[in-house]
C-alpha cells in the first residue's frame, strides 16, 4: 500500500513539475565553431546558421585587447602564450565551453565580463540591429587590414569596428575608439579601469621592446528569457586573434 501512495505522490510531482514549466528551459543555438574560418592573423570569416530558436533576439561579440612584444605572421593555439601568457590564460578559460552541450547557463556573458572582455561595437550603428535575425544564412567578415581601420562586412554592407568604453564608464584613448595598434593603446599609464579598460598589458615587456596589440574576439547568440526576462546566452566560437594594424 505504502509503494502505491509512494507511486502515486511521484506521479502528482511530475505532474506539478510539467505544469510549472520547470523542465522548460529556454535554449539559444550556438554558432559552431566548425562555422569560422580563420586566416593568418588578420582575417576570419564567421557563417551564421539559417535558423535559431524562438527566443533568439541577435548575436553579441566580446573581444579583449592584449599587449605583446612580438609580431606573428599566423595567430594559432599555439602562438597565444607568447603573444602574452594572460590571452592563454583567457582562452584555456573559455575553451570548454566552445560547443559544450553541458556547459551552458544564462550568465554566460558573466564569464567573458569577469575576466576583462567588452561587448564590441559599430561605427555609426547598432551591433544588437546589425546581428539580428537578419544575418541568418549569411557570412560575417571580419578583417583587420594593414592600411585602413578593420572592419565587419556582411554582404556588401561594411561596419568600422568600434571599441567600448562600457556605457560611459571608461574612457578609452586615443578617443575615436579604432583597432589600432598606436602608443595611446598601449601606454601602460592608460591600461586602467578609468582609460583603456578593455587593454591587457604585458608584463616585464623592455623600454626598448616594440609593442604589439592583438584582440581575441568571440561570438555568441543571445535571446530572451520567457519565464524571467533576462537575457540568455549561447556558447560562445572564437571569431579569431587579430593583430591590430598600426597607424597608417
Amino acid at each position: 500500500m505504502k509503494k502505491r501512495k509512494s507511486i502515486f505522490l511521484l506521479f502528482l510531482l511530475s505532474i506539478f513539475l510539467a505544469s510549472c514549466g520547470i523542465d522548460d528551459v529556454p535554449f539559444i543555438e550556438p554558432v559552431p565553431q566548425a562555422n569560422v574560418t580563420q586566416q593568418m592573423n588578420n582575417r576570419a570569416t564567421v557563417r551564421i546558421p539559417t535558423s535559431n530558436t524562438e527566443s533568439f533576439s541577435h548575436f553579441v561579440i566580446f573581444y579583449r585587447i592584449y599587449v605583446s612584444n612580438i609580431s606573428v605572421a599566423s595567430t594559432t593555439r599555439d602562438t597565444y602564450s607568447a603573444i602574452n601568457p594572460v590571452l592563454a590564460s583567457d582562452y584555456n578559460y573559455i575553451h570548454p565551453y566552445i560547443d559544450s552541450d553541458t556547459l551552458v547557463g544564462d550568465n554566460m556573458d558573466s564569464i567573458f565580463q569577469n575576466r576583462g572582455h567588452r561587448y564590441l561595437g559599430l561605427q555609426d550603428a547598432s551591433m544588437d540591429s546589425v546581428l539580428s535575425s537578419s544575418v541568418f544564412g549569411r557570412s560575417l567578415v571580419f578583417d583587420f587590414p594593414s592600411s585602413r581601420s578593420p572592419r565587419m562586412t556582411v554582404d556588401s554592407e561594411v561596419y568600422i569596428l568600434m571599441r567600448s568604453n562600457g556605457g560611459g564608464v571608461f574612457n578609452p584613448r586615443p578617443a575615436d575608439r579604432l583597432f589600432v595598434n598606436t602608443e595611446e593603446l598601449w601606454r601602460s599609464e592608460n591600461i586602467t579601469s578609468s582609460i583603456n579598460a578593455d587593454v591587457e598589458n604585458l608584463n616585464d615587456i623592455g623600454a626598448g621592446d616594440q609593442r604589439y596589440t592583438y584582440a581575441a574576439m568571440y561570438i555568441m547568440a543571445a535571446g530572451i528569457n520567457p519565464g524571467t526576462y533576462s537575457f540568455i546566452y549561447s556558447t560562445p566560437s572564437l571569431i579569431h586573434i587579430f593583430q591590430l594594424p598600426d597607424q597608417w
